[in-house]
C-alpha cells in the first residue's frame, strides 16, 4: 500500500478548522463601519434649516452608498436602496459621513462639506421621514 496516496483525516480537519479561524480573526480585526468615533456635536445651524429626507438626504445616499458593491441588497451590508433602512440607520451615517469613514476613501466619491451638513442636520433635526 502506497502511503503518500492516503490522507490523514485530523490534517485535514486540523487545517480546515485554522482556515476558518484565521478568516474569523481577520474579518474581526479588520477596520468597520462598527467602530465610530464619538459622534459630533451639534450645530446650531441646524435649527434653522429644513433638511428633507426626500429631497436632500436619499439624493445624497443614491449618488454616493447605494450604488453597486456598497450598500445594496447582496452585499451584506445595510441595504440603503430601502428607505426605512436609512431612517433607521441615521445616526451610524451621521457618523460614518462626518467622519470620513463613508464613502470608503479611494473609491472616487466623496462628499462635499454642503452633503456632510446636509445629513448632519437631518439627523439632528430628528432623522424625519419627510
Amino acid at each position: 500500500m502506497n502511503s503518500s496516496k492516503i490522507s490523514n483525516p485530523i490534517s485535514w480537519t486540523g487545517a480546515w478548522i485554522c482556515t476558518v479561524c484565521l478568516i474569523i480573526f481577520l474579518a474581526c480585526s479588520s477596520e468597520s463601519e462598527d467602530a465610530l468615533p464619538p459622534p459630533p456635536t451639534p450645530s446650531q445651524d441646524c435649527e434653522d434649516k429644513d433638511v428633507s429626507l426626500a429631497q436632500d438626504v436619499i439624493p445624497i445616499i443614491q449618488q454616493n452608498c447605494a450604488v453597486s458593491g456598497c450598500h445594496v441588497a447582496g452585499t451584506g451590508r445595510v441595504n440603503f436602496t430601502v428607505k426605512a433602512n436609512i431612517v433607521q440607520n441615521a445616526s451610524l451615517i451621521r457618523a460614518n459621513t462626518q467622519s470620513g469613514i463613508m464613502p470608503p476613501p479611494g473609491l472616487g466619491s466623496s462628499l462635499s462639506a454642503e452633503q456632510k451638513a446636509a445629513i448632519a442636520c437631518w439627523v439632528q433635526n430628528g432623522a424625519n421621514d419627510n
